[in-house]
């Protein structure tokens, strides 16, 4: 198993080519993370979103990352997370390919748009009795779908946030290639995406710590 030095040292390598909206996957072990990746059979518990990265013409030089914490949307440097790299912490990088500036633009501005819009704790109790059903379920490759009665659409988790600022910035016609839930349906499951599903999907691509 990799050590805290060998984890942040690999991490100071691919911190300097991180780009604006790439995603960040997270793997912590609170007992909410647990409920996460428990209830959605996956390593990820958490998500991020890349809102800035230094510019050689400023002196703010930390990267600013964007996601649904405790107390709603917020965002942070970066190093508030990577400082906790550990043998149980842990961080993947993925990438929407292509993305044009203006649809960058579009994401961003998404995210200030919902600055602090509150976190969806009703969809932890959604992904625990996800998690309790696979227990009780053979097929474990079957997905759960979150209960309708269960999802706020007025507030969000740091996975249906990512998914909606993608979907939201691309034109009509190419919609479809930011969604990361592969299902012909997948336009009205927006609200429940997970950090699995980002980890899983075709949409985007792998730079760094690849994990399902």
């Amino acid at each position: 198993m990799m050590g805290k030095k060998e984890k942040m040292a690999n991490w100071e390598k691919i911190e300097s080519k991180l780009q604006v909206a790439d995603i960040i996957l997270v793997r912590e072990r609170r007992l909410i993370s647990k409920v996460i990746f428990k209830g959605t059979d996956s390593y990820w518990s958490h998500s991020l979103i890349v809102f800035s990265v230094p510019d050689k013409k400023s002196s703010f030089k930390s990267i600013l990352v964007v996601g649904a914490e405790a107390r709603g949307i917020e965002m942070h440097r970066i190093q508030k997370f990577s400082k906790k790299l550990n043998n149980s912490y842990d961080m993947g990088i993925k990438r929407v390919p292509n993305l044009s500036k203006e649809t960058r633009e579009k994401v961003l501005a998404y995210m200030l748009n919902n600055v602090d819009i509150p976190y969806d704790y009703s969809r932890l109790l959604a992904f625990f009795i996800n998690y309790l059903k696979r227990l009780f379920q053979r097929k474990k490759n079957k997905k759960n779908h979150l209960k309708r009665s269960l999802v706020n659409r007025g507030a969000f988790i740091c996975s249906s946030f990512i998914q909606k600022a993608f979907f939201e910035a691309m034109p009509d016609n190419e919609k479809d290639s930011v969604l990361f839930i592969d299902n012909l349906n997948a336009r009205a499951f927006l609200e429940e995406v997970t950090p699995a599903d980002i980890a899983n999907s075709k949409n985007c691509d792998w730079i760094y710590n690849e994990h399902k």
